[in-house]
């Protein structure tokens, strides 16, 4: 534990899926009142907006879906942080999403605990939940599935996703990042025995005005996605819940980014 005295403090706040108006009440006025904002890429330059103009801005970037490493690695960011709590400021980590869903917010908390740092998490909406409801899919329904499984499709190298035991599960499957291996994911599920055929869709840009959403089947949404250039950050939404996207979202759409996108089976 460091032996200086620290009068700063360190809040992690959820920003919310990508809408700014998503990050909670709480989260904006801490961001409102913060010296210092260390924020990555899928935070949205939109939320840095509820920042003080005196706040300093520090972007250290984002793991991408292809697993390329981040501008900063993750010890530097732990390192930004307790720098800046140790000089007496008022600290924010700005993430998308939740900060403890797949948002190394608990390895940044734990380094700020051994360095005897105030440190408080604002919880936030995750694009897990709220990009399929932007899309008109419940990710639960009482008629279709009662779980749902949240899964990232990057993981540290020595571990893999359980195929095996995911298309085994009798509910609904969110992958996040996962854009760039919709093929490897459709494959790995097939293999393991799910029907082909299960629903599935991707939503791109989830809950903000350049959202897209496909929806299909778990054998043909990849080439679909490919064809129409899906890029990250998008979610993949798989499960009979999926079916209830082409109905639900009727009177949910927003403005596709160019063009009208296909959203039929």
């Amino acid at each position: 534990m460091s032996d200086k005295i620290c009068a700063g403090s360190v809040t992690l706040v959820g920003a919310g899926p990508g809408d700014p108006e998503l990050i909670t009440l709480k989260g904006r006025r801490i961001l409102e009142e913060a010296d210092v904002v260390v924020h990555d890429r899928l935070t949205g330059w939109d939320a840095l907006n509820y920042a003080k103009p005196d706040a300093e801005l520090i972007d250290v970037g984002n793991i991408g879906e292809n697993g390329g490493c981040c501008p900063t690695p993750q010890d530097g960011i732990e390192k930004i942080l307790v720098k800046k709590a140790l000089e007496g400021k008022k600290v924010v980590r700005l993430k998308g999403g939740d900060p403890f869903l797949f948002g190394r917010g608990g390895e940044e908390m734990a380094a700020l605990v051994k360095e005897g740092i105030t440190c408080e998490v604002v919880p936030g909406v995750t694009s897990a939940i709220a990009v399929p409801a932007c899309a008109g899919i419940p990710v639960t329904h009482r008629d279709y599935s009662s779980s749902v499984h949240i899964i990232t499709a990057h993981k540290r190298e020595e571990a893999s996703v359980d195929y095996d035991t995911l298309a085994r599960l009798d509910g609904t499957l969110v992958f996040l990042m996962g854009a760039s291996r919709l093929e490897e994911i459709g494959e790995r599920l097939i293999a393991a025995g799910m029907d082909a055929k299960t629903p599935a869709a991707v939503i791109e840009n989830g809950t903000t005005p350049r959202q897209r959403q496909l929806i299909g089947t778990l054998s043909d949404l990849p080439e679909r996605a490919k064809a129409l250039d899906i890029q990250a950050p998008a979610v993949l939404v798989i499960g009979q819940v999926v079916v209830l996207g082409e109905i639900l979202n009727q009177s949910n759409r927003l403005a596709p980014a160019s063009g009208e996108l296909d959203v039929g089976g």
